[in-house]
């Protein structure tokens, strides 16, 4: 069958996609709570939503959300980093923290089982991370490191003088990882004081989908 090239295909039949059902509610402290049932799976995944990210970043220490944010799984509570792998490993959970110019995701899949625990390992991350001296330096170690490789690769260099010559000094104009200055002057203080402050149930926003009822999401979260 001869196919006319010469214009574009005509469309085809609307598709149609329905939405789950969303349910919203916040609890007295200002944290919001989002619940989806999504039954195909028998998996549990919950997102907090932080609106932290390199734009909250004060002028002279870019790289301190990130960094911050890196730290939340480096030991919680009683556990140390290994321990809290550890205690997500022996439930299969699969944790994924991401940060960026406006936000910090933490991102916790589990099976159904296992929610309470899993959910009890996040929480313990985001309220109550222990913040050691000792990760703390391996953390800034790790990311001077990466700063010093990225010197050698093109579209590291590219995107980071685009984004300086876009935003000038507005608070997008650095990426999130920071610059070696900054991270070099960077004290495990300055990072305790800036969790203590922006990390508080008024600014978090908790999105849990999987297999369980929207009232035993809400109740887990």
């Amino acid at each position: 069958m001869a196919v006319d090239r010469s214009r574009l295909p005509a469309p085809g039949p609307p598709l149609s996609f329905n939405f789950p059902e969303m349910r919203r509610a916040t609890l007295g402290n200002g944290l919001r709570i989002c619940t989806i049932e999504h039954h195909e799976v028998p998996l549990i995944t919950c997102f907090v939503l932080m609106p932290i990210g390199s734009s909250q970043d004060p002028q002279h220490q870019p790289g301190l959300a990130a960094i911050t944010g890196d730290l939340l799984d480096e030991g919680s509570g009683d556990l140390d980093a290994l321990a809290v792998h550890e205690a997500l490993g022996r439930i299969g959970a699969h944790l994924d923290t991401e940060i960026g110019a406006d936000a910090t995701l933490l991102e916790l899949t589990t099976l159904e089982q296992y929610a309470p625990r899993a959910l009890e390992l996040l929480a313990s991350m985001v309220r109550n991370p222990r913040l050691d001296q000792r990760d703390f330096d391996r953390v800034r170690e790790l990311r001077l490191n990466r700063l010093v490789q990225l010197r050698d690769l093109p579209p590291a260099v590219a995107d980071r003088i685009f984004t300086h010559h876009l935003y000038r000094d507005h608070p997008y104009g650095h990426l999130p990882i920071g610059a070696e200055g900054s991270l070099q002057a960077l004290l495990l203080k300055d990072v305790v004081a800036f969790h203590r402050r922006v990390y508080t149930p008024a600014y978090a926003t908790v999105i849990v989908v999987g297999d369980a009822s929207h009232d035993r999401l809400a109740a887990l979260v």
